[in-house]
């Protein structure tokens, strides 16, 4: 991948001066440019690729994973339930034809479904599970030799952020591709606009704004009287906040790295507010179904992110910067003021666009690790939401040494897990 080729104006370069604990704590600055990319031995040999977590977007990652490369083979599917699994393998085997591999003894399900799925022969391991589970499983990858692609986010607490830090620290060691699926990366023209914004197209960057409002996302599944609170709570894993990170950090991560990767660093403090209106009720678990944040940064600059679900309600999805010398709507690819200008082109697919240039790189000899914006990127939505949670204003050094550990007592279908409290803003402790 090539970085963008104009060169920051030197106020541009005095914003990224501007660090409130850029490297604290193994966390690094954000990247303005593109992921670090390293050179090995090209390979040519047919590649197979496991797909842990068989749900729709590890389903469509495993399609599009065909798609990139037509010399691999979809060779083992993983998942804790056997009818996601099912469904899955159905429908990859039309998407995939000639190229569908995975024979029954490679249906793999259960807690230790991704240890069977790293032990099966593959190269690549697709890692698309509820993002509770991804420092584990790619940790489990990197002890094992194997390339990922690593679906957002990639952890629901600051715990498992430093762990994610630390694996993909331990895969550029070894040579190993760590490909994020924070898509806007890599999106044509989003890329585009980056290197115009990052050229100073509206001077010296203000203030930001991110609001994605809609109506919901995940159906309810009804508990049955079998149902252990384990399963239940699995299967409604969007509405825990210990599997999901609740949606600001599942959901809203994109636009939280897009403006990350814009601005070119992270912010000294954030203060959110957020609450349950619409969902209410045990059967939408504890989430919050609003957040609205600001983060502050070393010089002055404010980034105001919001989000909702809320059903019957009007939606909008927009990221705007404000500039001295202009304006940038963002996902209209539109710059007004000095230096106008306009994108006519559609939206390219970029959820194929990081496949096809993670195995290009593998061909190529080349190995991308997007390790540091994926788990700063994931960091920030979980700062802004433990913010919410508790009603106060957090630093991001506190974030860096935060010891909250949302992993259950154990890994067991029997394991009982009471319905967890909704957080309370002003009595919610920050851990």
């Amino acid at each position: 991948m090539s970085a963008p080729s104009n060169e920051p104006l030197s106020s541009r370069r005095k914003f990224l001066r501007v660090s409130s604990s850029a490297a604290a704590g193994g966390v690094l600055a954000a990247n303005m440019e593109f992921p670090s990319v390293t050179f090995g031995k090209p390979i040519s040999k047919k590649l197979k690729v496991g797909l842990v977590g068989c749900g729709g977007r590890g389903t469509g990652a495993a399609a599009q994973a065909m798609k990139a490369d037509s010399n691999v083979e979809l060779w083992a599917l993983g998942d804790l339930f056997s009818d996601s699994l099912d469904r899955s393998s159905q429908i990859l085997q039309k998407e995939c034809g000639e190229q569908f591999s995975v024979a029954p003894v490679r249906h793999c399900t259960g807690f230790e479904a991704y240890k069977r799925v790293i032990h099966s022969g593959v190269d690549i391991v697709l890692l698309a599970t509820p993002p509770h589970f991804r420092p584990a499983h790619m940790q489990a990858c990197i002890d094992n030799g194997k390339h990922v692609f690593v679906e957002k986010p990639v952890a629901v607490d600051a715990t498992g952020v430093r762990a994610v830090i630390k694996a993909g620290k331990q895969a550029e060691s070894q040579g190993l591709s760590v490909v994020s699926g924070l898509c806007w990366r890599y999106e044509t023209h989003m890329k585009e606009m980056m290197r115009r914004l990052h050229g100073g197209a509206i001077g010296d960057i203000l203030n930001v704004e991110s609001t994605r409002y809609s109506r919901g996302v995940a159906k309810v599944v009804e508990r049955t009287p079998e149902m252990t609170d384990m399963e239940y709570q699995m299967r409604n894993w969007y509405y825990y906040t210990w599997l999901s990170g609740d949606f600001i950090v599942e959901q809203f991560v994109h636009e939280l790295d897009k403006m990350s990767w814009l601005l070119g660093e992270y912010p000294e403090s954030v203060l959110a507010s957020g609450g349950r209106i619409a969902r209410t009720g045990e059967k939408y678990g504890h989430i919050y179904d609003h957040f609205n944040a600001i983060f502050e940064y070393g010089n002055g600059a404010r980034y105001y992110a919001n989000c909702r679900h809320e059903p019957d309600t009007d939606g909008t999805w927009r990221d705007h910067a404000f500039g001295s010398e202009g304006f940038c709507d963002m996902m209209k690819y539109t710059i007004t003021g000095k230096n106008k200008f306009r994108l006519k082109e559609r939206r390219t697919n970029m959820h194929q666009l990081e496949h096809d240039e993670m195995y290009a790189a593998l061909r190529s000899g080349q190995v991308i690790n997007n390790t540091e914006y994926m788990a700063n990127s994931t960091l920030l939505g979980i700062m802004a939401r433990e913010s919410a949670y508790t009603g106060k204003r957090l630093t991001w050094k506190q974030m860096l040494k935060s010891e909250q550990n949302l992993n259950p007592p154990s890994y067991d279908w029997n394991q009982k897990l009471p319905e967890p409290p909704i957080a309370k803003p002003g009595v919610t402790k920050f851990i």
